[in-house]
């Protein structure tokens, strides 16, 4: 829950407005939640609701009519109470306790005190109410309010975790610990979106175009040259002497309401997007994708590079857990994710462009991100866009780097929860969630090709491959695999890798311990995947009897011989 807190000279001004239809018609059901005392005239549902503001006003105005020139000129205590989206639906009694809390920490009107102020709360919106008071106590003195607005944040800090609500990330004084996170519309340009017909507001348009101008870019100028691509307009504010200060960005037609151009600065698309922060990161650079990559008439060798250079750094992340190389894995995820939501045009593009934007609202500064692994990433996100569009027929491809992505998100969730960061673990967690989606909306082909090769085989053979599984892995993840849905799937990848040379129960235990295999909905999925993409098998063949021919030829404890280098070799980077 967020809490802003004015003071203000006006009480009927402040009435009129929250009483009243707002600036863009947004207020409605306006009406009184409580109030210093019963019998209170409400504005809002009265049938002369400008006498009735009137009455109201001099009602919570008359200590501070009494206190005469003693009392203070900002005498109007303004606060509003703001719900979280996802946040249960609030009843009017709750919102009555909620604002009764934050009226006796701030000091407005301690808990049974009989000389509390006057003050009065508003409801005109299903997420959020105002508290209006005077600051003149009955005893007119001036209310205490030293640190009210800290004490007020501690007290939703508490609030939130009685009510169950999302737990805003604050410091010991109550301030936001991070103030890293992109900023949200405002209701009013909400509101201009929902008039002008807009899918959503003009800030969340820009955001995701200038993320996905700056994914993989190395220079400025093929930064701006992509920004005029998404038809964005941008410009450079300069300080007086003439050295660049910040970049500004527009979308065009959209205009104020005097008519003139409406600019954003980036840094309130996202902290991130600063120049400064723009510049820092073209500095790292990425490398050129192989040539092979411009070349093909597939955008699949794109997806196998940017699949091998993320887990590259998902793994070095894992094995090191510094805070730098962490911090460029949670950077450079983003623009994979910003480089893949532009490329992909398979049945699951909304959910990877959803998963795209709710990770791009938790914005990530680079300062200490490792060069390296940044590089490694931003590199993965060149590629992608140089590969060019991927479609419905490169799921297989897709399905290996959304694997590898969802186990990405996971890895940064742990991290932000372990480190107390509730905003960015929520923001993680919602992204792994649409990634899921995303991931088995894509796989659901291959999957389906696979278990039909797996069903094939025969079955002296898939027991075969059913005892490597329990050779390899603990007796409770091994029964997990083979009664998963994706076992056939499974014992099918097995089968091909086995004729390329590699012994199934070596590859099961080369998964099953690079990555951990508790939390996995479907073992089986995760091990063939990172199968596939270790021996760098190629998409699942209707083809089958050919490797049911050579399973039953050679028997499981002597594999022919390789003819790729063994899985447990570092697969050697594509330049």
């Amino acid at each position: 829950m967020i809490a802003s807190i004015s003071r203000g000279d006006r009480t009927r001004g402040v009435l009129a407005y929250v009483y009243g239809p707002g600036d863009e018609d947004e207020h409605t059901n306006q009406h009184t939640v409580a109030a210093f005392e019963d019998l209170l005239p409400d504005p809002g549902r009265d049938a002369r609701p400008d006498q009735a503001l009137t009455h109201l006003a001099h009602a919570l105005d008359l200590r501070v009519t009494q206190a005469g020139k003693s009392a203070p000129k900002d005498h109007v205590w303004h606060c509003s109470l703001r719900a979280a989206p996802e946040d249960p639906h609030l009843t009017d009694t709750q919102w009555e306790q909620i604002a009764r809390r934050v009226l006796d920490a701030s000091g407005i009107a301690p808990a049974n005190d009989p000389d509390g102020c006057r003050w009065v709360v508003v409801r005109h919106a299903e997420d959020h109410v105002h508290i209006v008071a005077t600051t003149v106590r009955a005893d007119l003195t001036d209310a205490r309010l030293h640190n009210d607005w800290f004490k007020v944040m501690a007290e939703l800090t508490r609030i939130e975790q009685d009510y169950g609500l999302r737990q805003v990330e604050r410091d010991s004084r109550g301030r936001n610990a991070k103030r890293t996170m992109a900023k949200r519309p405002t209701r009013a340009e909400l509101h201009k979106a929902k008039r002008q017909g807009r899918p959503e507001p003009t800030r969340q348009t820009l955001r995701t175009a200038v993320r996905q101008s700056l994914a993989g870019a190395t220079t400025e100028d093929e930064f701006l040259s992509r920004l005029a691509e998404h038809g964005i307009r941008v410009k450079i504010r300069r300080l007086p002497s003439g050295d660049a200060q910040g970049y500004s960005f527009n979308l065009p037609g959209e205009r104020k309401a005097d008519g003139e151009p409406l600019w954003f600065p980036g840094s309130e698309l996202g902290p991130d997007l600063s120049l400064p922060k723009i510049r820092a990161r073209l500095a790292i650079g990425a490398d050129q994708p192989d040539p092979a990559i411009t070349q093909a008439n597939t955008a699949q060798p794109a997806i196998r590079q940017a699949t091998f250079l993320t887990e590259h750094a998902l793994a070095s992340a894992r094995q090191t857990r510094s805070p730098e190389e962490v911090q460029a894995l949670a950077a450079g995820f983003g623009e994979v994710l910003d480089a893949l939501a532009q490329t992909y045009y398979g049945p699951s593009r909304a959910a990877l462009s959803a998963a795209a934007k709710r990770y791009g609202q938790a914005a990530y500064v680079h300062e200490r991100a490792a060069e390296q692994e940044m590089r490694a990433l931003r590199s993965a996100a060149r590629a992608l866009l140089a590969g060019g569009p991927s479609m419905a027929g490169d799921g297989y491809a897709t399905a290996g780097l959304l694997d590898v992505l969802v186990w990405v998100a996971i890895a940064l969730y742990r991290h932000h929860q372990a480190e107390g960061h509730r905003q960015y673990a929520r923001a993680t967690r919602e992204t792994a969630d649409q990634l899921r989606t995303a991931y088995n909306q894509t796989a659901a082909k291959p999957l389906a090709a696979l278990t039909a090769q797996g069903r094939r085989l025969p079955p002296a053979v898939r027991d075969q491959y059913a005892q490597a599984v329990r050779s390899a892995l603990p007796a409770e993840v091994a029964n997990r695999v083979l009664a998963g849905t994706s076992w056939n799937a499974l014992a099918a990848t097995l089968a091909e890798a086995r004729t390329h040379g590699h012994d199934p129960a070596d590859l099961v235990h080369m998964a099953a311990t690079t990555r951990e295999m508790d939390s996995a909905d479907d073992p089986a999925a995760v091990l063939l995947w990172r199968i596939r993409h270790a021996t760098d098998l190629p998409a699942p063949l209707a083809a089958i009897r050919s490797v049911q021919k050579q399973a039953k030829a050679t028997p499981l404890a002597t594999p022919p011989p390789p003819t790729v280098p063994p899985v447990q070799q570092t697969p050697t980077r594509r330049r």
